[in-house]
């Protein structure tokens, strides 16, 4: 088909038409970009970015010796609703969610056991300004971090602490999420499994029903801390991620009881007649008793000015006449061991001290532990400007003057009668592998004073609470003069169970609670009837004793 000249001219001119008008929206629309909407499209080009994000790492969890969850990271996932916290869900972290632009979350630290368990787990808190200033496990700080406070939180604070993982986003104009660009997992903080029983961190607290006092289970074989029970304390939670200012300001402000001091291992005390072991040690070792020695309560001792009494003379005007070693253990005879420290002197009771760990921390895993004070004719020079005295020999022969100790202390003695003279070190740290060594005390000595203990806790002895059990126990009861002008005495009872086979040892100790066989006994035998099944067994409290 031919196309004529005329028809021809008409479609040149309507291509050319579309031409120069397609022409002329291009123009307008590179004026409108160009000139009209420079400054929109520039910030819309500058603002849709890629931004980095944080990723918290969870801290591991803190576990008792059979699996229960001491503390635990729990996340909390919210979005943002007008400006509102909506929270979906919680539970531990199994991988970070993101959906859309504003699902996020709070991070919380949780301790199921509260108080039972605070001085033992300590809490989480933000940084303060020296974390900030010096960083913490090689790690430099900033303000949003959580670090350790107190406890095993603190003490293994590196090791818990996990290691943030990192997010890449890319955001709109208005701050809308567009996607996700990429992202480096975080990395969970590792577990720490202890010693301690839950159950027995719990049940002690409960027996203890707030009274200012002590109570520690441990392995003498290994040295495990079952139980470390300090009372009144703390509830972790209120301190940690979102701290109730109210209830934090009560415990800060609480100076009768202290609620924040562990008092197992952290205050000091004078041990009473339980240092009566130490005194039986170096008697027994440095040749200058033996098992048939005999010396005569005569129940009074006068030096010049001074009187030093036995405790029953002291109630009744009583003695008990002709006593050797075992029978001064049982009867905690006061006139035994000061007439056995004037023999030995105080350097050779020192000495025995010493290699028993009084004087020295004992190394538990968690901060504030103190040494204590085992003093001597050096000591007090320096510190008094005076001489030693026999009448400082004689109080420190039974666990008065100047000499303190912590619970923790007791304890671990207890321990190395139990484990036949072999002192292991205290341990809160599962699986830790601990070097035991042994104290050099004949096997024949051991027998004597563990004869002396078991026979404490029968008939004739001290510990009057525990007469009834069928479980043979070894004991020592303890009453220590406070020295502040008061008659308070604190009430001490250490023991260990099986006495021929132990199992546990048991240390309880009860601030100004009054005598250890009335007081910290009683509370041992709660504990015992338990432990060793025998629910029909009588713990006696308040009768005359024997």
């Amino acid at each position: 088909m031919m196309v004529n000249e005329s028809e021809s001219g008409w479609i040149y001119w309507l291509f050319y038409l579309a031409l120069v008008v397609s022409l002329g929206w291009l123009l307008v629309g590179a004026i409108q970009l160009a000139v009209v909407k420079k400054d929109y499209y520039q910030t819309l080009s500058r603002d849709n970015r890629i931004v980095q994000a944080d990723i918290p790492a969870s801290r591991g969890k803190i576990l008792d010796r059979k699996g229960r969850i001491i503390g635990q990271s729990v996340y909390q996932y919210f979005r943002v609703e007008n400006g509102n916290k909506i929270y979906s869900s919680s539970g531990e972290f199994s991988g970070y969610k993101f959906e859309g632009k504003d699902l996020a979350f709070d991070l919380k630290r949780q301790y199921p056991y509260g108080e039972s368990m605070g001085a033992v787990s300590g809490y989480v808190g933000k940084t303060s300004e020296t974390d900030l200033k010096l960083g913490k496990c090689h790690q430099k700080l900033d303000n949003l971090d959580w670090v350790g406070r107190m406890g095993v939180e603190d003490w293994f604070d590196c090791q818990l602490r996990g290691k943030d993982g990192r997010r890449l986003v890319e955001v709109d104009a208005k701050g809308n999420y567009v996607r996700e660009m990429g992202r480096a997992e975080p990395e969970s903080g590792v577990d720490l499994n202890l010693t301690v029983d839950a159950f027995w961190q719990e049940k002690i607290y409960k027996i203890m029903a707030g009274k200012k006092g002590v109570a520690i289970i441990s392995r003498p074989d290994s040295g495990q801390i079952i139980a470390l029970v300090t009372s009144p304390s703390f509830d972790p939670n209120v301190f940690s991620t979102d701290p109730d200012k109210e209830a934090v300001e009560k415990y800060l402000a609480d100076n009768q009881n202290l609620p924040l001091l562990n008092r197992t291992m952290a205050a000091k005390y004078h041990p009473g007649s339980t240092f009566k072991i130490v005194m039986a040690t170096a008697g027994l070792e440095s040749g200058v008793i033996d098992k048939n020695s005999l010396i005569e309560d005569t129940g009074i001792i006068k030096i010049g000015d001074y009187s030093y009494s036995n405790w029953l003379w002291t109630k009744s005007g009583a003695t008990d006449g002709m006593v050797d070693i075992v029978k001064a253990i049982r009867r905690s005879n006061d006139i035994f061991f000061y007439r056995l420290g004037e023999k030995l002197g105080v350097d050779r009771i020192k000495v025995w001290a010493d290699k028993y760990g009084f004087g020295q921390k004992t190394g538990i895993e968690l901060g504030g532990e103190v040494a204590g004070l085992v003093p001597d004719d050096a000591w007090k020079r320096e510190t008094k400007g005076e001489r030693w005295f026999l009448g400082n020999t004689y109080h420190l022969s039974i666990g008065q003057g100047d000499l303190e100790v912590t619970p923790l202390q007791i304890n671990q003695m207890t321990n190395v009668i139990a484990n036949r003279g072999v002192k292991c070190p205290l341990t809160l740290v599962l699986n830790n592998q601990t070097k035991c060594v042994s104290l050099g005390i004949d096997q024949g000595n051991i027998n004597i004073i563990t004869q002396g203990m078991t026979e404490a806790c029968r008939t004739g002895g001290t510990a009057w609470p525990l007469f009834n059990f069928k479980t043979k126990i070894a004991c020592k009861t303890g009453t220590a003069e406070i020295g502040d002008g008061s008659k308070d005495t604190h009430a001490w009872l250490t023991a260990f169970a099986p006495a021929d086979d132990p199992e546990i040892s048991i240390t309880v100790m009860m601030e100004r609670g009054g005598e250890g066989s009335d007081v910290a006994a009683p509370i041992v035998g709660d504990i015992l009837k338990e432990w060793f099944n025998e629910p029909e067994t009588v713990v006696p409290r308040n009768e005359i004793k024997k």
